[in-house]
């Protein structure tokens, strides 16, 4: 039989007096939240047959933020009160006067630090039991910081921000709710949010996204809230006019260059066939020798005034690349002047064709008939010699 309380214990005594109820200690919850700043009890009750005098009650805890080192936060021994670690100084204590079977302590002013698992382990001589030692946990709660809000992106008309909330502090941790105050609904129908991240995305802004916009973040013990003011910008019609100004000016810019070069390159084409063609009709080639006298003589009859028996051979040569050297277009051989005795006394051969001739008289003064005359002229061109007396 076990003795689980003093009126049982007391019980196990009368009814069997050689029977002796083992040692045994309970706590009545196995885990307490609390606020933090606020104060913990943590309850710890034990039954023995035995007399207190021996009782030994120590309290230890195994901190959440380093379960390697555990610490002692109390200790009853012979009749006398112990602290323990330093960070619990001036906040423990016993919840009852010592020594009774109530091992309670309480823990003022709670911090995040007081977070772990508490062990009451308790000792009397000379009562021995197997299940001497009761564990409870505590846990320290934290309100949620005030939140810090914040915009990332361009307020620009037609961007995409996003709006952000975070609390430094919160146990447990907080979770966030976007909402616009002057809005229903809270929020605009294509924004995403994020409660667990604090995030609020607003895609295509306008000036109607404008306004104030509130966070709540909020855990089991709390809330905090923060403001947020947005202000879309719109654009000015006088920055828009500046931009179609130089986007217009830029356009006529580049088609001006456009022009011009398409007017240089036809200038320059035109330019260089022109030469091209100039070029052709003066080209001299070395392989092409002056045309020399021919033979073949073209005869025509010409009336001509000179001496008597007088009788000219020409000969002229005519060709376009050597119209301009005289030296180049006779020949003195070509002359074959054939005279009578009076050679000498004949007069030069005209240009015109047409000289005064003096009549020659024999016999008697009549005038004898002149000789005939033969003008011969040779021309290169001429496909076939021509005798015309």
């Amino acid at each position: 039989t076990v003795c689980r309380s003093p009126e049982m214990l007391e019980l196990c005594v009368l009814l069997f007096p050689g029977l002796v109820c083992p040692l045994e200690v309970s706590v009545s919850s196995g885990s307490i939240q609390v606020a933090r700043g606020q104060t913990a009890v943590l309850p710890c009750t034990f039954t023995t047959n035995a007399a207190l005098t021996n009782l030994n009650v120590i309290w230890m805890v195994i901190p959440l933020s380093n379960a390697n080192q555990p610490q002692q936060v109390i200790l009853y021994q012979g009749g006398q009160i112990f602290g323990g670690a330093p960070q619990f100084y001036g906040r423990v204590g016993f919840a009852v006067t010592m020594p009774t079977t109530s091992a309670s302590i309480f823990i003022n002013n709670t911090q995040l630090s007081d977070t772990g698992t508490y062990q009451c382990l308790v000792n009397n001589l000379p009562d021995r039991g197997v299940r001497n030692i009761g564990v409870i946990g505590l846990t320290v709660l934290v309100p949620p910081s005030a939140p810090l809000c914040r915009i990332q992106g361009s307020l620009d008309v037609g961007s995409d921000i996003t709006l952000t909330c975070s609390s430094e502090e919160g146990i447990p941790r907080p979770t966030y709710l976007w909402e616009k105050l002057d809005n229903v609904p809270k929020l605009p129908p294509t924004a995403t949010q994020d409660q667990v991240q604090g995030t609020v995305t607003l895609r295509n802004i306008s000036t109607v996204s404008s306004g104030l916009y509130q966070c709540v973040a909020s855990n089991a013990i709390g809330t905090s809230t923060c403001l947020l003011d947005l202000q879309v910008i719109a654009p000015h019609p006088r920055s828009i006019g500046l931009i179609a100004g130089a986007v217009a000016t830029g356009a006529v810019v580049l088609v001006v260059c456009i022009v011009l070069v398409a007017v240089a390159l036809f200038y320059w084409k035109n330019k260089h066939k022109e030469e091209e063609e100039e070029e052709i009709p003066n080209e001299i080639r070395e392989d092409d020798l002056p045309p020399k006298c021919s033979s073949a003589a073209k005869t025509f009859h010409a009336d001509a005034s000179s001496s008597e028996n007088d009788t000219l051979t020409s000969s002229n040569t005519y060709n376009s690349r050597y119209w301009n050297d005289p030296k180049a277009n006779h020949a003195t051989d070509s002359f074959t002047r054939f005279s009578n005795s009076n050679d000498a006394h004949q007069p030069p051969f005209s240009r015109s064709g047409s000289t005064s001739a003096r009549p020659v008289y024999a016999n008697g003064g009549h005038p004898s008939p002149a000789p005939p005359k033969t003008l011969v002229v040779t021309a290169s061109t001429a496909p076939s010699p021509q005798e015309v007396i």
